[in-house]
């Protein structure tokens, strides 16, 4: 990205994926599912992405034309839940950013991480409706902060109105936006939004020093499959793209 400039990328799109407290809290703080290396008991998790994605998040705000966060919002019967016997290799978790439990305490940990919490923002529910050319119009019009809660890895998948919403949010941009992309975890929800993004035929730019994993696939796979379809930079190399413009 060396000597790019903000312009040349055209109409940008922040996407965080999945920054909530379950994912980002060590357990000793009470995140029922922290992302760290699964394979590495020494790794100190999404604590060392932490500072870099709240500086990405901060730099979204003010230089992207639309913010989108994602947010696992489960229930106890998703596919992806499993309270006896969850494995990972196998697609299935323990109870985790469970938004649609009664329980208060069990639910917060679907809330987004306070220190990037977006303040009155549209929310894609699970259900909602397919028709979100009225969100994205809001979005980009009132630079308002869009949540879409999904019950699956894919947020794709997950909520079946996150295609309108991005197929409207590209229209309302002039059709060809830049979507840059963090979160956790990198090998789980973060790929299958930069691969279901590219796979649609969207721009994607990911920052790799704003995302972590749990060790399903190494970062260096995941990074060269995001290079194929798109862009892989630090957050010091998009900042420096910025500050080219003046």
């Amino acid at each position: 990205m060396r000597g790019t400039r903000l312009t040349e990328f055209g109409r940008l799109v922040g996407w965080v994926v999945d920054v909530q407290n379950d994912f980002m809290r060590p357990p000793s703080e009470g995140g029922r599912l922290y992302v760290s290396d699964l394979t590495d008991p020494t790794d100190a998790g999404a604590v060392n992405a932490q500072q870099t994605i709240e500086r990405a998040v901060a730099w979204m705000r003010e230089h992207c034309d639309a913010v989108v966060f994602s947010a696992d919002w489960h229930g106890p019967d998703d596919a992806e839940i499993d309270a006896i016997a969850p494995d990972p290799a196998a697609g299935t978790y323990p109870p985790h950013c469970m938004g649609r439990s009664d329980d208060p305490d069990t639910a917060e940990g679907a809330e987004i991480l306070a220190s990037i919490k977006p303040e009155n923002p549209l929310v894609l529910d699970i259900p909602a409706d397919e028709d979100q050319e009225e969100t994205a119009r809001l979005a980009v019009a009132h630079r308002r902060p869009v949540v879409i809660r999904k019950n699956r890895f894919d947020v794709f998948a997950g909520n079946a109105a996150t295609e309108a919403f991005v197929r409207a949010l590209a229209g309302q941009l002039g059709g060809d936006p830049l979507f840059v992309v963090v979160g956790v975890s990198r090998d789980v929800c973060v790929t299958r939004a930069v691969d279901g993004l590219q796979q649609r035929g969207y721009r994607t730019l990911a920052l790799s020093d704003a995302t972590w994993g749990l060790g399903l696939e190494t970062e260096a796979d995941t990074l060269d499959r995001w290079r194929l379809g798109g862009l892989v930079a630090t957050l010091e190399e998009l900042v420096g793209a910025a500050s080219d413009e003046t």
